[in-house]
């Protein structure tokens, strides 16, 4: 029995340890059904409150249904074997694959088995067309499903949600049995728009998209988390090492827990691993000049990216100096083989040592003409920022040159994330932070990086920054993570970055981003 409603939370959670910053969205329940359940129907129904059971459906018709629910696969191979499909041929989809699929999606639990849901399908082509700017992916799937609630009736319910995301299981599964792909997606980039299209009332949400068609592609099986740090028994277990930590800042994480967090940045996939174009432009610029300058792009010099999470920059840097051998130190070999894929080149991985004192890798003392440090010492605590700049220390060749890439605590950056405060948006950062590029970090002052450096034995030979004043891209990237409302405050941001041209050098010390070169 699934259980979705919000009665007796507090409750729950102080029975479970939760603590304060966790919350228990959905609860399930399971036993072996008696006799006079599986025969007949009593004043409760047999499975429970959600179940369509509950209509008063014969249920004998339940079992037979479900055994050809999925033709030719088993549940369990259907729940592992299922992928996430955002290409599709144009292989039209049948109607009686489509009603299939909704019959499906209606046998799904809801809250009290009210059912308060309506499902929009869009199978015309031009209309698919149409849906293209509002919803992505509409315009090349075959088939777009909407999820619905009157929003008057039934607004910010969890029962709501869940009974959506029942709805949807039950169609992604049946949908992977007949040889279809599904994409499961939340985002609606113009809902004036999808709104208009559809012609739907003003008491109406949409809660759930999902598309479906013939797949175009093949994705292999995703890296899953460690059951035994997501699973508890009798109470929540604080115990446990913990997948993410609840506090969005770095400096109050463990190492472990920032591996952690690297693997969770590459299971979102590189959707949300993407920066703003302007930074993207800005530190791809400054690396490739600075490693130029030292000339390291040249057949047998070796360049070593240190933690480099999503491989970002350092794919940036296999363009910029395509003669050098490019190798990386990082916390997982599942973060590792993300990098290697999106490489254009190989790159050698070294696996960077969570716990210890020794030598944390195995890369060679002194056989590295370059190093790369970009965005890593503002995710980590103060004692892993010393321990990540002795390892570059370590690897250099003498004379061998260190990039250091960093936020600038100063910037403007930082009024944005006071606004966010004051807007009440204090929420965990993770894999969808306004800041994909980054993550969790928490910005650096100038001195104390150059401290760090100098502490670490290099001497520093230039700096530069970028953006005292945010650039357009940036700054209707920021005002929307505030709150929509301010959008228009994005066009004024993006004039005064144009009329402080002649002020960049003066507002230097307020760069959003820093650069440094330093050699050992």
């Amino acid at each position: 029995m699934w259980v979705g409603g919000a009665s007796r939370r507090e409750e729950r959670a102080r029975i479970l340890r939760m603590g304060d910053v966790r919350q228990c969205s959905t609860m399930t329940t399971t036993r072996a059904p008696h006799v006079d359940e599986a025969d007949a129907l009593d004043d409760e129904g047999a499975i429970g409150d959600g179940d369509p059971a509950d209509d008063g459906a014969p249920v004998t018709d339940l079992p037979a249904a479900m055994a050809s629910a999925l033709d030719g696969m088993d549940v369990p191979t259907a729940i592992r074997t299922r992928r996430t499909i955002r290409k599709w041929t144009d292989r039209p989809v049948a109607p009686e694959v489509v009603n299939e699929l909704l019959e499906c999606a209606l046998w799904a639990p809801s809250a009290c088995n009210m059912q308060l849901w309506d499902f929009v399908v869009i199978t015309d082509h031009e209309t698919r067309q149409r849906l293209g700017p509002a919803v992505p992916h509409a315009d090349t799937a075959q088939i777009v499903i909407f999820i619905c609630y009157n929003s008057r009736f039934s607004q910010g319910s969890y029962a709501n949600i869940q009974s959506a995301a029942a709805a949807v299981m039950n169609m992604l599964l049946r949908a992977h049995s007949l040889g279809l792909g599904g994409f499961w997606q939340a985002t609606i980039t113009d809902r004036t728009l999808l709104r208009e299209i559809i012609e739907m009332p003003p008491d109406v949400e949409v809660l759930s998209t999902t598309l479906f068609g013939y797949p175009d592609e093949a994705p292999g099986a995703p890296a899953r988390r460690d059951p035994s740090h997501l699973i508890h028994w009798q109470k929540y277990d604080l115990t446990k090492k913990p997948i993410l930590p609840s506090a969005w800042r770095p400096t109050h994480w463990t190492l472990a827990q920032v591996a952690d967090y690297h693997q969770a940045r590459i299971r979102a996939g590189p959707r949300y691993n993407k920066p703003i174009p302007s930074e993207y432009r800005a530190v791809r610029g400054y690396l490739g000049h600075a490693l130029r300058r030292a000339g390291v792009d040249a057949a047998g010099k070796v360049v070593v990216d240190l933690l480099p999470c999503t491989g970002l920059y350092l794919e940036a840097m296999a363009a910029e100096v395509p003669k050098a051998t490019l190798s990386f130190v990082e916390l997982g070999t599942q973060v590792a083989d993300f990098v290697h894929r999106r490489m254009p080149r190989p790159a050698a991985f070294h696996a960077y040592a969570i716990e210890g004192e020794g030598v944390p890798s195995d890369v060679p003392s002194a056989s590295a003409d370059a190093a790369t440090v970009v965005f890593r010492l503002e995710n980590l605590p103060p004692d892993e920022r010393r321990r990540l700049l002795r390892e570059a220390y370590r690897v250099l060749k003498p004379g061998g040159t260190l990039v250091v890439a960093h936020m600038n605590v100063r910037s403007y950056f930082e009024v944005f994330r006071w606004i966010r405060w004051a807007l009440g948006r204090r929420d965990v950062q993770y894999a969808l932070h306004a800041d994909p590029s980054l993550g969790p970090f928490e910005a650096l002052a100038p001195e104390a990086v150059d401290g760090l450096v100098h502490e670490a034995g290099f001497r520093i030979e230039h700096r530069h920054g970028a953006f005292p004043m945010p650039p357009p891209d940036e700054a209707r990237h920021r005002v929307r993570a505030l709150s929509r409302r301010m959008v228009p405050l994005a066009r004024w941001l993006g004039l005064v970055h144009d009329l402080s041209r002649p002020l960049h050098s003066v507002l230097a010390p307020f760069n959003r981003i820093r650069f440094l070169t330093a050699v050992k």
